[in-house]
């Protein structure tokens, strides 16, 4: 698994009591497989997550994943899926190799090959609230 995971940023545009949900995964469509894909393809794909994530009726709201200096950035979605195993089965849908689980504020970094799963600390310590998150777009420098 990329290393660059566990050094993993967030930004989003609610506020954390605005959360209604303890649990939730946050998983993104952007570059399957860890290929990095053109911005139409990311975009196509975060169409069908989002018509996937309608089809479930998840709660869901926009989360952007990044490293420290967002440098790097994909969108994504903090989704109340109910379980782990349902988030690596919808991590597996759309070709992603790991996602993040938030329980209350225990971060994980999960694979979606075995299901195995790593601590990261606070969700919150990492997660910067309220952010404006401007025009949807991958960035990677």
């Amino acid at each position: 698994m990329n290393p660059a995971y566990r050094t993993v940023r967030f930004q989003c545009a609610i506020r954390p009591e605005e959360i209604i949900h303890p649990c939730f995964t946050i998983v993104t469509a952007c570059n399957p497989g860890d290929q990095v894909c053109s911005e139409t393809v990311n975009q196509q794909a975060d169409r069908g997550l989002v018509a996937d994530l309608d089809y479930h009726g998840w709660w869901r709201f926009r989360v952007v994943g990044g490293s420290p200096d967002f440098q790097h950035q994909e969108p994504g979605w903090a989704v109340a899926t109910g379980s782990a195993t349902e988030a690596i089965a919808l991590g597996r849908r759309w070709g992603q190799v790991a996602f993040f689980w938030v329980d209350l504020d225990s971060l994980s970094l999960v694979s979606c090959r075995d299901g195995d799963a790593e601590a990261l600390g606070s969700w919150r310590a990492r997660t910067c609230f309220h952010q404006p998150l401007g025009p949807w777009r991958v960035v990677s420098e």
